[in-house]
This record gives C-alpha cells, sequence and structure tokens, in this order.
C-alpha cells in the first residue's frame, strides 16, 4: 500500500512539473534583461544584465546594502564580455566573459571587481579567489535615474568610460583598447593583395593621415591611388592634406581644389564635402598670406 502511494504521488508530481512546463507563461520581468553591445576601437565589448527600477524604494544603504558585493543588477550575474584583450584602470584583463560585480560605499569611490565565475545567479557563486580583478572606481551625483543602467561613454579611437547609473549615483571605469598594432597589421595585409584596387591604397593612407602614422608609406599610396583613379576627388583631397602636413600649404591648396572641381563632378551642388574643402582651402591660404 506504502509503495502504491508513493508512485502516485510521484506520478502526480511528474503531471504537475510537465504542466507547469506546458504551461509556462511569457511575462515581463520585473527587471528586464537587457543585451549591450558597443565597438571601441576594433574591440567588441558586450554586457548581458538585468535592469531594476528604483519605483520608489531607498536604493543605496537599504535595497543595496553599503560594503557587500552587489550583482550589478538584478537576477543572474552581470556578465561582460571582452574580444580582445583590454585595459581597465590601466591593468591588462585577457579577453574573455565575466561576471562583473561591485562594491558600493556610502562615501569614496566603489570597489568594481571582474570574476571568472560568470555562470551564478547573483552573487551565489561569487568566491573572491576567482577575482580576476579589483579596482576603484569613481563615484559622481547625478540626475535622477528609474532605471539602473549599465553602458559605453566617452567613446576615442582607444579608449572610453565603462558607466553605471542608477538613482542619482552613476560610476565610470577608463576602458583602454590596443588599435594601432591591429590596423597596422591589417593595412599592411590589405596593401599585399590590393592590385589595382584603388580605394584600400586611398582608405589605407587616409587612415595613416588622420593618426599621423607611417606618412612616408601613406604618400606611396596616395600616387598610387592618384594613378589608378585621377578623376575620383577623393586621392587629391589625400594629396592636399598630406601636403598640409607637410607645410606645403600652396600644394595643399592647389590639389584641394581639384578635389573640390571633381566631387562637384562627381556629385554636383550636393557634394558631400564641399563645405569641408573650401574651410581647409580658407584656412591654408591663410597660413601663406
Amino acid at each position: 500500500m506504502m509503495q502504491y502511494k508513493f508512485v502516485k504521488w510521484a506520478l502526480a508530481t511528474i503531471f504537475c512539473i510537465s504542466n507547469l512546463v506546458l504551461y509556462a507563461q511569457n511575462l515581463p520581468l520585473a527587471s528586464p534583461k537587457c543585451e549591450y553591445s558597443q565597438i571601441v576601437g576594433l574591440t567588441k565589448i558586450s554586457i548581458q544584465y538585468s535592469r531594476p527600477s528604483v519605483k520608489g524604494r531607498k536604493i543605496w544603504g537599504k535595497l543595496v546594502p553599503y560594503d557587500v558585493t552587489w550583482r550589478t543588477g538584478a537576477n543572474e550575474a552581470t556578465v561582460i564580455t571582452f574580444l580582445d584583450d583590454v585595459w581597465l584602470n590601466d591593468l591588462r584583463i585577457a579577453a574573455g566573459s565575466y561576471a562583473l560585480y561591485t562594491i558600493p560605499h556610502k562615501r569614496g569611490e566603489w570597489d568594481v571587481i571582474l570574476n571568472k565565475n560568470s555562470r551564478s545567479w547573483g552573487t551565489t557563486g561569487f568566491r573572491p579567489e576567482d577575482n580576476v580583478l579589483s579596482i576603484k572606481a569613481r563615484r559622481r551625483k547625478v540626475p535622477f535615474t528609474e532605471t539602473f543602467s549599465i553602458s559605453i561613454e566617452n567613446i576615442t579611437r582607444t579608449t572610453a568610460l565603462l558607466v553605471m547609473t542608477w538613482e542619482k549615483i552613476s560610476v565610470s571605469v577608463p576602458i583602454r583598447v590596443e588599435v594601432d598594432e591591429k590596423v597596422n597589421k591589417n593595412i599592411t595585409e590589405a596593401i599585399k593583395t590590393a592590385g589595382d584596387n584603388w580605394i584600400v591604397y586611398a582608405n589605407s593612407a587616409e587612415y595613416c593621415l588622420r593618426n599621423n602614422i607611417r606618412l612616408g608609406e601613406a604618400k606611396q599610396w596616395i600616387d598610387r591611388a592618384l594613378a589608378l583613379k585621377p578623376n575620383s576627388f577623393f586621392p587629391h583631397w589625400l594629396k592636399a592634406d598630406y601636403a598640409a602636413l607637410q607645410g606645403n600649404f600652396k600644394e595643399a591648396i592647389v590639389s584641394a581644389e581639384e578635389a573640390l572641381r571633381l566631387g562637384i563632378v562627381e556629385s554636383g551642388s550636393n557634394f558631400l564635402y564641399k563645405q569641408e574643402i573650401e574651410k581647409s582651402i580658407a584656412l591654408w591660404r591663410s597660413k601663406i598670406n
């Protein structure tokens, strides 16, 4: 009889579980999930986290206690992924996925932690011995923000800020990425196989001029692009920029005027770079008068 009751109970349990799965509802979460990504330089940074809202509650020191490790969001641990090595506060972090934790403090800087266990629920799987990074991060007061937010801001070619904002507090961490080594490698490989593709030479030269690197090679690539595509404004505009960088403003003006003429021939009065070229011509003229 006891065995029969046990089997009956087990079958009922299986039936209930099956029905829960079968009739699982798709309902909005109190703290919606967010998948956020941003490319800095050539490095993709992705963040997966849940976004709680204030909802009239006292956040700091109550809902989120001070001096205690916080999941930095809600539900599962917040996970940040770097596709390449990066630097946070000038400390190198290997490419990979990490749980992102913080320790809020009532005064002064917060602790920001990256932990190699990125598959935990909140802080359940958090162990300090799994930390790969623990740094101090500047906090500041900001206008009220209802919903917790993590973003990548103030983006430059090689740097950005990881910003976490909720209620009236924002915390930021400087990020730095490697760009020049990758770009130089990409340019070198592209030039090797460019053949008669003038745009590869032009794009490579334009990047070098903009960042003041490999200028001798850039001049060769401009000449090559001009030989392959003499009737396009772009190589002439690059030639003008190169001349200006060398202080040859008269030559820069001649090349810029030709770029302007060809651009208008190509695109008419709606030529996209018309005002930019005219401004440069005016500036260079002021330097030789």
